[in-house]
């Protein structure tokens, strides 16, 4: 697989190897927060809420979602733990952060790493990450495909709270895999690209705007029932003729969807 994969993505490598040493060489440290030591169980859902802000925020931008592993947030964390030893892309054994992926298991074309510290919740975390030129280009980089997230918190560290997004880009898929919903749009009828229940106006805008980012090579992203609700002929490629189907559909010249000749 890992051979596969090499072949397959090798134009990328490159690429891809010089934003981990260009985008993740710096951090967001802020004043040490003070508090009592915190269960694992918060540290999680702190690590979980960033996996949805991270998602989030690349469909604001038209990316598609990164996958969450379990397995990479379990390194992450280790990672989160290595950098209140030492608060750097190095581990504290002197390899690059890169070494605790296990390729056996994680096969991939290449990683990067985002690391911060001081930050006491996941939305100042976030925040202070895409202030910043350099980290804000990892986490809207159209080429990553998975990501696992780690938090530690130390109380009598420097920083006291240690962020690690840990990203890769691979074609490969893992069992385990998933992507976080919590705002994830379900369209409710036929036309309903937005998920509002009504097919409208803002349905219409939305379709016409996928399409001519589309065509100009502009990211842009639908999950599999906006694009099967959006396919308004069902002929398994959304154009404009989809967009002049849904537009006479909602000025009542259509009575159903999808339109049938």
């Amino acid at each position: 697989m890992l051979s596969r994969i090499k072949n397959s993505l090798s134009r990328f490598i490159g690429f891809m190897t010089a934003l981990v040493m260009v985008f993740t060489i710096s951090a967001f440290p802020t004043q040490t927060a003070h508090a009592e030591n915190i269960p694992d169980n918060q540290l999680n859902d702190m690590a979980i809420e960033m996996a949805f802000l991270i998602n989030e925020y690349r469909l604001e931008n038209g990316l598609h979602p990164v996958y969450v592993v379990p397995y990479i947030c379990d390194i992450a964390r280790v990672r989160s733990r290595e950098c209140i030893e030492l608060f750097s892309h190095t581990r504290p054994d002197g390899s690059g952060f890169e070494t605790i992926i296990d390729t056996n298991l994680i096969p991939y074309a290449a990683a990067a790493e985002n690391i911060a510290a001081g930050y006491p919740n996941p939305d100042m975390a976030m925040q202070g990450l895409k202030e910043s030129k350099k980290h804000n280009a990892t986490l809207l980089n159209p080429n990553l495909t998975h990501v696992g997230i780690g938090v530690a918190y130390e109380q009598n560290s420097f920083y006291g709270y240690y962020w690690t997004q840990l990203f890769i880009f691979t074609d490969a898929h893992f069992q385990n895999e998933y992507i976080p919903r919590r705002h994830e749009i379900i369209p409710q009828a036929e036309g309903d690209i937005t998920g509002d229940v009504d097919v409208n106006t803002y349905d219409y805008l939305s379709l016409v705007d996928y399409i001519y980012k589309r065509s100009q090579n502009i990211p842009v992203y639908f999950n599999e029932e906006q694009l099967k609700t959006a396919d308004c002929f069902r002929d398994g490629i959304i154009t404009e003729s989809d967009a002049k189907v849904l537009v006479r559909y909602i000025l009542g010249e259509y009575d159903t969807l999808p339109y049938v000749f």
